[in-house]
């Protein structure tokens, strides 16, 4: 694959990725923002892939596996069953307007962007556009981290933010043995925190029914 060619493609996968983070900030209810971020995470996948074919690098295609079965699939999918299985809320309840949101990432996109373009010959070394774009995902997952109430949307936000950090990471080293030591970290904290909501939602629940319990004695 010639670089003209990758650049178009990694161009190709940025827009993608920005507009399913779109799709995030003005997802109204928490399956769809879901859906959003494994398919964010399957362009991260597609984009590891592309990598590795223009590269020859293998440790590029285990990252592409990983995310896949991991970030695509496994987590979206423990997400997903814990919103069925706990009876949560199925609305987002934003801190600010959903409308707000997408202004500021609109901002953030055009402000990503712009401070990029003073980087001259170090953006031209990277692949298309993938440093602005790696940017605006981080911080606008940053930013839906702020404006959510949900533990959970938070963490759909926090997905998000870490796709954009390894769309970076792949883009500047083009593959780096320490990229996929971080993912399987970064993975395994995101897999804890949702072993803590899942116990702590519940251990608030059998609290509540020890407490009807009492109420009903004598």
């Amino acid at each position: 694959m010639s670089e003209e060619a990758l650049h178009a493609v990694i161009d190709d996968l940025g827009a993608l990725l920005l507009f399913t983070m779109i799709l995030i900030v003005a997802a109204g209810q928490i399956y769809r923002a879901i859906y959003a971020v494994s398919a964010q995470s399957l362009l991260i996948a597609l984009a590891a892939a592309v990598l590795a074919t223009a590269t020859g690098n293998t440790d590029l295609w285990v990252i592409a596996g990983v995310t896949l079965a991991v970030k695509a699939v496994a987590l979206p999918w423990v997400l997903h069953w814990i919103v069925q299985r706990m009876d949560i809320r199925r609305e987002i309840e934003p801190v600010i307007p959903i409308a707000a949101t997408l202004a500021l990432s609109v901002v953030i996109v055009v402000a990503s962007f712009q401070l990029t373009t003073s980087l001259g010959p170090v953006r031209q070394a990277i692949a298309g556009n993938a440093l602005p774009v790696g940017i605006s995902l981080t911080l606008t997952g940053v930013l839906v981290m702020a404006t959510r109430k949900t533990a959970l949307t938070q963490m759909v936000g926090l997905f998000a933010s870490e796709n954009g950090i390894f769309f970076t990471a792949m883009a500047v080293t083009q593959g780096m043995p320490l990229i996929i030591e971080i993912g399987v970290i970064l993975d395994v904290i995101l897999a804890a925190l949702v072993m803590t909501i899942l116990v702590l939602r519940v251990r608030s629940t059998v609290d509540a029914d020890v407490a009807d319990l009492d109420r009903l004695r004598g």
